[in-house]
């Protein structure tokens, strides 16, 4: 696990724990005080690391890490609990120059109070970062500001880590992040664009993040999978969903509006399976289909444009396509643009997102509508997107991949907190 460069920067000093100061801690086991441990937040574990040396060298350890985790979606979810992240930009009316913002809300806050304003936090910068996937409370980016060159910026927010992969030549499209079970690492996929003698250019790359990271390209192709002869003639989502099971673990991409062509990040190959069947005569009518993973599923979301409703289904055996379950028809009459959902909840309410950062909170079984309310001041900047807009759930954790050292704080020193606004 690395050291946290943000002790150092904080001017927290580490000691050893005193034993006179200390003699109750003393007479418990370490497995008693790693017991304890394991029962708390990650967000006061990261403050308990500076506590004295022995506990932050046992918080920081890749066991408790695992430990933490495991133990967080096994028994108390609360440990680690799930935040939502957005992305969008916009330009600087007077300077032309473009600023990125990113904003991260309680989902608990959110479930629990929709009547009352959720905070946001809220971070500012001049750079274009695209968020490519989240997993484990590690969000990737890619930092790709001239479509010329770019490298993944990972980053865990709970506890200040971040890491810059090396440079790669070339624009990304598409792209995916995920964990792979077999090997116990993260790793970062991209299909790398390019201009070469005979044209553009494409090639798999793959960064996995560790001690001896270095970006890999592999020769396998998913354009002869699927038939298709030239990339022109696909249609493919920009960003993939991680799904992961103790099975398989997969980025999975929605490709020409029926398949969806997934990679498997063990065997670091490609597959498909199909989509649930639609009435062809709507086809043209689908404003979009949406991947997302829903109470461990995945699942898709279609959005009818004539009738204005987005139909939601649920693929109850992963890579079965016998398996699609339909699981909501929700009308988006009123709200511009159809539903992203997000998040189920184990009462049944779907948190889904439209438009730039409006949430809404569907009852399945009242058949009802929701929508929280967001800070304004913050949501304000949010709101305003016209570049890309997107966002993530993820988790709050301990995490960070084995072997690897926090070697850039770039990202977070180009992201700052903005001032009030004085009334």
């Amino acid at each position: 696990m690395p050291t946290d460069h943000n002790d150092a920067a904080s001017g927290t000093e580490l000691v050893s724990c005193p034993t006179a100061r200390t003699r109750q801690l003393a007479e418990l086991s370490e497995d008693m005080i790693m017991e304890i441990l394991l029962r708390l937040p990650a967000r006061t574990l990261v403050s308990l690391r500076s506590v004295c040396k022995s506990w932050r060298n046992l918080i920081s350890s890749p066991d408790f890490t695992r430990n933490h985790l495991r133990s967080s979606c096994l028994r108390d979810p609360s440990l680690t609990p799930l935040r939502i992240v957005c992305y969008n930009s916009w330009p600087f009316s007077s300077t032309g120059v473009r600023y990125d913002g990113i904003g991260v809300v309680s989902l608990q806050s959110i479930m629990d109070n929709p009547s009352e304003a959720t905070k946001v936090d809220y971070f500012r910068g001049q750079h274009n970062y695209r968020i490519v996937g989240s997993c484990h409370g590690l969000l990737c980016f890619f930092d790709d500001h001239d479509n010329q060159n770019t490298h993944g910026i990972l980053w865990n927010p709970c506890t200040g880590f971040t890491f810059q992969s090396p440079q790669l030549s070339g624009g990304t499209f598409p792209s995916g992040f995920g964990y792979d079970h077999l090997s116990d690492s993260y790793k970062l996929f991209g299909i790398i664009r390019k201009k070469g003698p005979s044209g553009v250019e494409y090639s798999t790359r793959i960064y996995t993040f560790g001690s001896t990271s270095s970006w890999r390209r592999i020769d396998d192709s998913p354009f002869g999978l699927l038939g298709i002869r030239t990339s022109s003639h696909f249609c493919m989502a920009e960003n993939g969903v991680f799904f992961g099971s103790s099975r398989a673990c997969t980025i999975n991409w929605i490709v020409n509006h029926h398949v969806v062509l997934y990679f498997d990040l063990g065997k670091e190959t490609y597959a498909h399976f199909t989509l649930p069947d639609t009435d062809s005569s709507d086809y043209l009518l689908i404003l979009c289909k949406k991947l997302c993973v829903l109470r461990n599923c995945l699942s898709v979301c279609y959005g009818y444009l004539r009738t204005q409703h987005s139909i939601v289904w649920q693929m109850k055996e992963y890579g079965d396509a016998q398996s699609w379950t339909k699981l909501a028809m929700i009308s988006f009459r009123g709200l511009v643009s159809p539903l992203q959902p997000f998040y189920l909840s184990e009462t049944d309410v779907l948190l889904a997102v439209f438009s730039s950062f409006k949430i809404v909170l569907c009852n399945l079984n009242a058949g009802s509508l929701d929508f929280p309310v967001i800070d304004e001041e913050k949501n304000h900047y949010l709101s305003q997107s016209v570049g890309p807009w997107m966002a993530y759930i993820y988790r709050e954790s301990l995490v960070s991949p084995n072997g690897l050292q926090s070697n850039s704080s770039k990202m977070l020193l180009r992201f700052f907190k903005p001032k009030p606004t004085v009334s």
